[in-house]
């Protein structure tokens, strides 16, 4: 039992945590993207009618 619980001590890693900052930007710049896009798509559907 001893050997076990030692076992599952070793796979907590710290290094799990990545930093957020490059990700946070992409997903702004995604979001920003995405609302252009989308604002696009309702003004040509609403100057076609």
């Amino acid at each position: 039992m001893a050997a076990k619980n030692s076992k599952n001590k070793k796979q907590n890693k710290p290094a799990e945590t990545k930093p957020a900052g490059p990700n946070k930007t992409a997903q702004i710049m995604f979001a920003i993207f995405a609302l252009l896009l989308i604002i696009s798509m309702v003004l040509s559907a609403v100057t076609t009618y």
